[in-house]
């Protein structure tokens, strides 16, 4: 009861105070509503939203998305940033480091593309908070350091202001990590900062409550509530909720390890109160286990079983509350103080279940402290070598200014140089693959035309000669003629006709084939029905007996390619054959396990694999008088994925075998 008044006596003082820190705000927004939705809003709505800042978590982040949308809406790059950049920093108040973290990669993004130096410090700066919130030590200070350097390197107006945040938070993070001369000399320097500007009274007042707690830690607890004084003195006129409950919560973790409990107790209720308002997750997290221990300890000194009561109850708000954050440190602590309670509680199995958690958590942190030595010396000497080349960069820059103008000028006629060069390399280049292809165009063209001269000799040449001896012998000679002979003379003749129209189709389709687009029509097709065809062809030959042996076999494949080449094979054996008695071709189609064979045999004088060359090379030139019928048959056997293979029996004919 004694707790829950004295939390009720300050409301009325924080509402005050809440009412009086919203003066700020409430003058932005009256300025707002005279504005048209431009850049000048947007700056004003990220104003309100930064005033909000451990006042108002959810109300900052209303007016930061307002400025975003206005920011987007004008495609204004630092409004968008900034706006990210008052998100980022809510979501750390809420304790939603995620989000946060998620936000300010958005702003890093954006003030990378502009490069825009101050707000890439700011940017930051505010992802070192969020790392050291979550006790990665490590990265908050890899974060500061790089926030610090480019606050040096900016000329911005408010610089001073980042400065002073920046080295305050690098004190800080010593202070927790063990370091207390770099602490106080980086919270120092801050000071040093902050005392040039005007009305930065709670910046000041926050640097000595860092200073206050890094002497606490020292144990030099009078010297660390003069700090706190000094603090307090530079709060009376101030609203800042945060920096009160900061105040007070550190000056009651003084009281509680000086023994003086009621007064932590006391401390730790006006702390409570202002981060309710403030609404600051972690530090309301470290009040709570603050209050909580100092109660616990209240009351096993004054055998007060409620009050340690209440203490548990605190201290068990702080484990769920840490738990969320993932503070490490925070439940360290938290886990000690329970096992300290159940012990008194003479609940020994739950005070070594919390004493093994925090032994767990303290072997974690410890190691996390030494990368962190190791951290340290690795940013100091980055900072000394920067230093250091800073300073020789001085010295030459006077010469270098100088050079500058030399060097841009030899630049610019090398790159001209070098663009010429470039240029006429490429145009020469095109050319010769321009050359290499009408070269090799050309070169096509006339094997192709050697090819079509041959096959015209080949497979026309004859046959006309036999019409215009058929027609000679029946205009010169007639009487020497019976009935009989003429009519045979006549059908000769017109069966002559058929076979030259059907030579021709042949080799209008070999010219096709040549053609880059003209492919073959595969389909099923009868043994028998091609086997016919060319039986009907070659009817007029009586000198040769041509025989067919199919076994109902089909194929698919392009019919008439495949007719192409089984009639020239016929024609070359026919010829091959004009001085043999009793001349014989035998066509034969039969299947061995999944493939099907045409074979053709004749028995003449065979051919030699020199004579055959033709129909394996293609490099091989036939000449005028000699054909091309191997050609033509190499070529669509190609086309339509036929591979041809032949045995020579000089003396004892040639079988040439197709497989399909």
């Amino acid at each position: 009861m004694k707790q829950l008044l004295s939390i009720l006596l300050l409301v009325p003082i924080l509402i005050f105070a809440q009412n009086n820190n919203y003066r700020t705000i409430d003058s932005l927004s009256h300025l707002a509503k005279k504005q048209k939705a431009d850049t000048t809003l947007a700056d004003i709505y990220n104003q309100i939203s930064y005033n909000y800042i451990y006042q108002n978590a959810d109300s900052g982040i209303l007016y930061a998305r307002r400025a975003l949308a206005i920011s987007k809406k004008v495609n204004w790059q630092c409004g968008t940033g900034n706006a990210f950049i008052q998100m980022g920093s809510h979501f750390t108040s809420k304790g939603a480091y995620d989000s946060s973290m998620h936000y300010l990669e958005k702003a890093l993004e954006i003030f990378n593309a502009i490069h825009e130096t101050y707000h890439l410090g700011k940017v930051y700066n505010q992802m070192g908070i969020v790392k050291a919130n979550k006790g990665n030590y490590v990265e908050a200070l890899k974060y500061f350091f790089k926030s610090l350097s480019l606050y040096e390197n900016s000329t911005n107006a408010n610089v001073e202001s980042g400065l002073a945040g920046v080295f305050e938070n690098i004190g800080t993070i010593y202070n927790f990590t063990g370091d207390h001369d770099k602490a106080v000399f980086y919270l120092e320097k801050g000071i040093a900062v902050l005392q040039k500007m005007k009305n930065r009274e709670t910046k000041i007042a926050l640097n000595f409550i860092n200073i206050g707690t890094v002497y606490e830690k020292q144990t030099n607890r009078n010297k660390a509530i003069d700090f706190f004084k000094k603090a307090d003195l530079l709060l009376k006129d101030q609203t800042d909720y945060f920096a009160i409950a900061f105040l007070n919560s550190s000056w009651a973790t003084t009281y509680l390890n000086n023994g003086n409990y009621d007064l932590s107790i006391k401390k730790n209720e006006v702390a409570l109160a202002a981060a309710t308002v403030s609404g600051d997750k972690e530090l309301m997290t470290s009040i709570h286990q603050n209050l909580g221990y100092a109660q616990f300890k209240s009351g096993c000194t004054t055998s007060n079983a409620p009050l340690c009561d209440e203490g548990f109850k605190n201290l068990s708000i702080s484990l769920a509350l840490y738990k969320d954050l993932k503070n490490l440190d925070g439940l360290r602590k938290t886990y000690l103080y329970l096992s300290e309670y159940y012990t008194y509680r003479n609940d020994f199995k739950n005070a070594f279940l919390m004493h093994q958690q925090y032994s767990n958590c303290n072997d974690s942190i410890y190691n996390l402290k030494n990368k962190q030595s190791l951290q340290n010396l690795e940013d100091q000497r980055t900072i000394e070598l920067n230093k250091k080349e800073i300073d020789l960069n001085k010295l030459s820059l006077a010469n270098k200014e100088k050079q500058k103008l030399i060097y841009l000028i030899a630049v610019l006629c090398l790159s001209c140089v070098g663009v010429s060069l470039f240029h006429q390399s490429s145009n020469r280049k095109k050319t010769n693959i321009q050359l290499r292809n009408l070269n090799q165009h050309l070169d096509e063209a006339n094997k192709t035309k050697t090819r079509f001269f041959s096959i015209l000799n080949h497979d026309l040449r004859s046959p006309v000669a036999n019409l215009i001896h058929f027609l000679h012998l029946q205009k010169d000679s007639p009487e020497v003629l019976d009935e009989e002979s003429k009519t045979r003379l006549e059908q000769k003749t017109i069966d002559g006709a058929e076979n030259l129209l059907a030579s021709m189709e042949d080799i209008l389709l070999w010219s096709k084939g040549q053609m880059t687009n003209f492919k073959p029509m595969m389909k099923k097709n009868k043994v028998s029905d091609l086997f016919a065809d060319t039986q009907k062809h070659f009817d007029s030959v009586d000198a040769v007996s041509i025989q067919f042996a199919h076994n109902d076999l089909e194929v698919i494949t392009d019919e008439n390619y495949l007719k192409t080449i089984i009639r020239n094979f016929t024609s070359n054996a026919i010829k091959a054959l004009e001085h043999t008695p009793n001349g014989t071709i035998a066509w034969e189609a039969y299947q061995e396990n999944d493939n099907i064979f045409l074979s053709v045999s004749d028995n003449g004088p065979g051919a030699s694999s020199e004579q055959l060359k033709a129909l394996y090379d293609d490099n091989e030139v036939v000449g005028i008088k000699t054909g091309l019928g191997l050609h033509l048959i190499r070529d669509l056997a190609t086309a339509i994925n036929v591979v041809i293979t032949h045995m020579p029996n000089k003396g004892n004919g040639t079988t040439f075998t197709l497989r399909m």
